[in-house]
């Protein structure tokens, strides 16, 4: 009995990715991050959003890169010597168009074991683009970014 007990209590832990971005930290799921990688310089495309970087060659597949920042429509700062990639698991990316694509963070993400009570929203916060919820861990304050949207967005854009 208290084996199942246990079991149950388990199931409502999420393995989860701190991530720091410029001025901020991302939150997501640990499996929504396929890797981190090294940076690499991406190629550059034609008739970018500037918040699209290029893109990458990533075990034998071209991905976009992006800057989240950018996205959000603010502004990118330096960036430091612990820049990486973080290759996203597209959310909709099972539909086979756009599987994966790559954000520049600034430095290695933390995993952090989060049961239900240890995420609140943060209503204090305002959302920005790209935002989908502001939250409050026990470690501080984190963003839940809008990973459908940048998906769409990434799907419109003229790849020629």
């Amino acid at each position: 009995m208290q084996q199942i007990a246990n079991t149950n209590e388990q199931t409502d832990v999420l393995p989860c990715l701190v991530i720091p971005v410029q001025g901020s930290r991302l939150i997501l799921p640990n499996v929504t991050v396929a890797e981190i990688i090294a940076f690499q310089k991406p190629i550059d495309g034609e008739n970018l959003p500037e918040w699209v970087l290029g893109k990458i060659e990533w075990r034998g597949t071209l991905i976009p890169i992006i800057s989240y920042e950018g996205y959000c429509g603010q502004k990118s700062g330096v960036m430091s010597q612990e820049i990486r990639i973080a290759v996203i698991n597209a959310p909709n990316g099972d539909k086979g168009v756009l599987r994966f694509f790559g954000m520049v963070v600034q430095g290695i993400p933390s995993l952090v074991k989060l049961e239900k009570p240890a995420i609140q929203e943060n209503l204090n916060t305002s959302l920005i683009k790209g935002q989908k919820m502001a939250v409050t861990l026990e470690t501080g304050h984190a963003i839940v970014p809008d990973l459908d949207v940048i998906e769409e967005e990434l799907l419109s854009i003229n790849w020629q």
